[in-house]
């Protein structure tokens, strides 16, 4: 399963996408919120949680596809964790044990695109059966 998450900010805090995609492509579920702080990087690191939690009945295997770059990077564990993130850091990585194998790595500009309208149109449904390129558009 694959879990795009996109974060960015907006006029109001930071905004946050998520889609849930199955192995064959198939998007299982879409979200978003919000942040009164204007900082996308803890919107980023609320997003993976709870995209962690949401997903964590639907697959053993996860891999994370974050925006912006660097909250993969720190989730991955390829560069040090910044002081004000690290509650969000020790939970995600205590979220990842109840899965068989989770990677994180940086998000596409496809999927930052995909997160990015998400985010901006507030959509939060189930999506059973619908391909993910037609949500893309």
């Amino acid at each position: 399963m694959r879990l795009v998450v996109g974060a960015f900010q907006d006029g109001r805090g930071a905004r946050y996408g998520v889609v849930a995609v199955g192995p064959s492509g198939t998007v299982l579920r879409v979200w978003s919120g919000g942040r009164r702080d204007p900082d996308p990087a803890a919107a980023a690191m609320q997003a993976v949680l709870e995209g962690m939690w949401q997903t964590r009945r639907l697959g053993r295997r996860l891999r994370l596809c974050v925006h912006p770059p660097e909250v993969a990077r720190w989730l991955g564990r390829e560069s040090p964790v910044p002081d004000e993130y690290l509650s969000w850091f020790v939970q995600v990585r205590a979220l990842s044990h109840t899965f068989a194998r989770v990677e994180f790595l940086p998000s596409s500009s496809a999927e930052v695109e995909l997160a990015r309208r998400v985010a901006q149109q507030g959509i939060c449904e189930e999506q059973p059966g619908k391909d993910v390129e037609l949500l893309a558009r």
